[in-house]
């Protein structure tokens, strides 16, 4: 089932599963290296179990804003010792309470925040938090938006939408030391032996250039920002679970339109009944000599129609 809020998942599509294990592995070695990191918005830990492999930092931080996803991250990712940290990444206490978690082992600190700041009502707290961090003590922080220009879908959980111009509002915020990256989909195909016989592959991609339109925009400061990789990822696309994927988003959507259209007739319905009543009252008061009632005033579809119709013979509507 699609997932709006954008959790990874293993029904995920395979290409949107890489696009999201690509962010962690080109910070997977900082991460790894690490004594303490803080994932915002960890989900369900899919993604960076992926990129990360073995490697894991002697302090994490799993913070999101549903406590459940936060216990399947820490499961899925192995760290029953990490903190545990479910909040509004918004409030500028909750953010005070994730940095006392970070900042409670000594050595380096990585923070990742990836496709979050979408999801919030105001990015300004994370961001001030953030550079505070960076500069106060020397932490390194990786961020994420999706290119809105790009997939030009509405999606009902993102309160800010972002496209180049606003990327480039929220880089003059961050310090002059700093990362920026595109992140640019990919497509391909190979070649195997008659018997599909497992295999692997080192490709050597082409990239960029003025038809390279970017899914999502990196921003990344602190002392570390430098390493970020600028690497690629690529996997075998599952075309079963792919069409899957597809028809149910179909199959979901298709049953909501049908409930809006159901939803649709029976307020219509509800309506008609309604101002067949109010027709049937005002014509009693109109027989009794009295002034119509406040609100007892029927629509101007019956109106004309309704006032004096001796088919219903006297009698409330039906």
């Amino acid at each position: 089932m699609s997932d709006w809020q954008e959790r990874i998942t293993r029904e995920t599509a395979p290409a949107i599963r890489a696009e999201h294990e690509l962010r962690y592995r080109a910070v997977s070695p900082l991460i790894g290296s690490a004594a303490a990191w803080a994932d915002l918005g960890c989900g369900n830990g899919l993604a960076a179990l992926a990129a990360l492999g073995v490697a894991r930092p002697g302090h994490a931080v799993l913070v999101d804003l549903d406590a459940e996803a936060v216990s399947r991250a820490c499961a899925t990712l192995d760290l029953p010792d990490a903190a545990r940290l479910s909040g509004d990444l918004a409030e500028p206490s909750f953010l005070e309470e994730v940095g006392k978690e970070l900042l409670a082992v000594p050595g380096e600190r990585v923070v990742t925040c990836f496709e979050v700041v979408e999801h919030l009502p105001s990015f300004l707290p994370l961001l001030g938090w953030a550079t505070g961090l960076a500069r106060e003590h020397g932490v390194t922080f990786v961020l994420s938006v999706p290119n809105d220009a790009f997939w030009s879908i509405e999606n009902p959980y993102h309160l800010t939408a972002w496209g180049e111009g606003a990327f480039e509002e929220l880089s003059r915020l961050l310090p002059d030391s700093r990362t920026l990256l595109r992140q640019v989909a990919l497509t391909g195909s190979t070649m195997l032996d008659w018997e599909a016989r497992p295999t692997s592959r080192e490709l050597t991609v082409e990239a960029g250039g003025p038809t390279a339109v970017a899914t999502h925009f990196i921003a990344a400061f602190g002392p570390r920002h430098p390493e970020i990789m600028c690497t690629a990822r690529a996997v075998q696309a599952d075309l079963l679970a792919q069409r899957r994927w597809e028809r149910e988003r179909e199959s979901n959507l298709a049953i909501a339109e049908r409930r809006m259209r159901e939803q649709h007739e029976q307020l219509r319905a509800n309506t008609r009944e309604f101002d067949d009543w109010r027709a049937y009252i005002h014509r009693l008061e109109r027989e009794l000599g009295r002034r119509p009632s406040e609100g007892s005033q029927p629509s101007e579809s019956h109106a004309a129609g309704d006032i004096g119709d001796e088919s219903r013979g006297g009698a409330p509507p039906a």
